[in-house]
Formats: structure tokens, C-alpha cells, sequence
């Protein structure tokens, strides 16, 4: 990774291709909507309390805010891994293997 090094040459070796679903659309949502709300409770939470703060009301307050990160990262990681079109590319003359070549319906040519 010189940082005068020729760009590589990338050959495709295959692709995959998933049935279309609404599992991206669906996480997407429960990504944003679990998000709003959840900065919402968090925050009228914690700038709702008055006097002095215990151990406990911490405690709660530290766990119900990992619980939301936790769910955000879920339905984000979710939502960028259920993607409908993958390619898988390698260097062009790195790897010297015989490939079968497949048509539509995943026939042998």
C-alpha cells in the first residue's frame, strides 16, 4: 500500500443475489423510530429529576441508556446487513483457479 502504488485491477468472481424482502425497510424503521424515542425518554428522564440523585435512580438511569445503545446497534448493524445484492471481487491474477460459469436459474453453462 505504497502511496505511489498503480492502482489494482479487480476481476469479479461471483455474485449473490437474495430474494427481495422488506427485512432492510423493516430494520431501517425500528432503527429510527427506536432512536427518536428512545433519545426522547432518555433525555426527559434525566432532565426531569429534581434534588438529589442516588445510587439507584444512576444505576437505572446507566442501564435503561445501555439497553437503547445496545438495541441502536442491533437495528443499525441489522439494516446494513440485510442488503439484497452482494459481489465478491478478488486481484486480477492473485488467485489462479478454475471457475464454472453458471446461468439465471443456477444451471451450469
Amino acid at each position: 500500500m505504497g502511496l505511489f502504488k498503480r492502482k489494482e485491477s479487480w476481476e469479479r468472481t461471483f455474485r449473490l443475489r437474495s430474494q427481495q424482502s422488506t427485512g432492510r425497510g423493516l430494520l431501517t424503521s425500528l432503527f429510527w423510530v427506536w432512536g427518536v424515542v428512545g433519545l426522547l425518554f432518555n433525555a426527559g428522564t434525566l432532565f426531569g429529576l429534581t434534588g438529589s440523585i442516588g445510587v439507584g435512580t444512576s444505576a437505572l438511569l446507566a442501564a435503561t441508556a445501555l439497553i437503547w445503545i445496545g438495541v441502536m446497534v442491533l437495528f443499525g448493524i441489522g439494516a446494513l446487513l440485510a442488503h439484497m445484492d452482494f459481489d465478491g471481487e478478488r486481484p486480477i491474477g492473485e488467485v489462479t483457479a478454475t471457475f464454472v460459469s453458471f446461468d439465471s436459474r443456477g444451471l451450469q453453462k
